[in-house]
């Protein structure tokens, strides 16, 4: 069952988040991957401004290995950057820095981007918030098949499990105590990401 993380306040009260997680030194593709470029543009702007567009409000930034570059790349656009001086010790910092500057907003769900994901539709984003608010389910991921993908949504009811996490590890350790309601989605692609130079080349093959 979902909860508001503000007690005595409406259930519908607040909006769904996006926490965009940029802080990795991206040591298997030996670049900075959320500066690689696509159609022009770094591939964290353009999934900032695609979580802006879908209607995910605030959208977080978590920037860290190479903050001053990723933020500068941000500059001009409504983004809230959340920097984490600890992102050598894993995701979950970057999982944590995201959760907690959310506090003020006290939004009813956040939705979990990767910054090497930058095809990652608009629709798809939207579709999120439709499933959010039909199922009532505290934890939503994307499902291409059988295949568990990203991005993953978790309910404020779950905050405090995330913010608990330690070491490399992000939201998806929580699945087996809280499955997640699938999000459908035919097209593999959303499967893709930059881990290695190759699989950037493929990705650029979606252009």
């Amino acid at each position: 069952m979902r909860s508001d993380i503000s007690s005595g306040k409406d259930s519908r009260a607040g909006g769904v988040a996006g926490i965009l997680l940029a802080a990795g030194a991206s040591r298997r593709f030996g670049r900075p991957k959320p500066l690689l470029d696509w159609k022009g543009i770094p591939f964290v702007r353009v999934l900032a401004e695609k979580a802006l567009r879908a209607g995910l409000s605030p959208v977080v930034v978590v920037t860290g290995a190479y903050a001053e570059d990723v933020e500068a790349a941000l500059q001009g656009i409504p983004v809230r950057l959340a920097r984490n001086d600890a992102w050598d010790a894993g995701q979950s910092t970057s999982v944590r820095t995201g959760i907690l500057s959310l506090r003020e907003a006290a939004p009813r769900a956040a939705l979990f981007l990767l910054a090497d994901q930058p095809q990652i539709p608009v629709a798809l984003l939207r579709k999120f918030l439709r499933e959010y608010e039909r199922s009532g389910a505290a934890v939503l991921a994307s499902r291409v098949g059988t295949r568990w993908g990203n991005p993953v949504l978790f309910d404020s009811s779950l905050f405090p499990k995330l913010l608990a996490l330690r070491g490399d590890v992000g939201g998806r350790v929580l699945f087996e105590a809280f499955p997640p309601h699938p999000v459908f989605w035919e097209d593999e692609s959303i499967l893709l990401d930059a881990d290695t130079p190759e699989e950037y080349e493929k990705m650029k093959d979606l252009w």
